[in-house]
């Protein structure tokens, strides 16, 4: 996932949120790198929670988790997984097992 992505999800997450918290996001976002995919997911869900955390009663939205969660399903639904040709002309379709990284 690249930079521009990361951060055009984290904006997609970070929508509703109060401009102090969305600066606040962005300015450690800017500041942060991520090695893997896995690093920035467990960061965009720390935000959820965060941001779940404050606005707790305030507004009747959808909860920040599951836009999230929404979010990276819909990511992974889109991307397309490597496809890897035998000798005998298969295609085989790289596949991710759930609780493995």
């Amino acid at each position: 996932m690249t930079r521009t992505e990361q951060k055009k999800e984290l904006m997609e997450v970070l929508q509703d949120v109060p401009v102090k918290m969305t600066e606040r996001f962005k300015r450690d976002f800017e500041r942060m790198s991520f090695d893997t995919d896995a690093e920035f997911y467990d960061w965009i869900d720390e935000v959820c929670l965060e941001v779940d955390h404050a606005n707790c009663g305030k507004n009747g939205f959808q909860s920040m988790i599951s836009k999230a969660m929404s979010e990276r399903i819909k990511h992974q639904q889109e991307s397309v997984g490597t496809v890897i040709y035998g000798f005998d002309g298969k295609e085989y379709k790289e596949q991710r097992i759930r609780g493995l990284k």
